[in-house]
């Protein structure tokens, strides 16, 4: 995939943060599949706890 930029970036500036829109939403899609990552149950793995355990 390639983007063609027609002039400078914009840029999100706080005090001594400064970063790119494009790389502030790269960050936040990243952190957004960790989460579904974790949260998520891997498919194809249905255990039953009932059946392994003596009450």
């Amino acid at each position: 995939m390639v983007l063609i930029a027609d002039g400078a970036g914009r840029y999100i500036s706080s005090g001594v943060i400064q970063i790119s829109v494009t790389n502030l939403a790269i960050i936040v899609l990243m952190i957004l599949v960790f989460v579904l990552a974790v949260v998520l149950p891997f498919p194809g793995r249905h255990h039953d706890d009932s059946s392994d355990r003596d009450s």
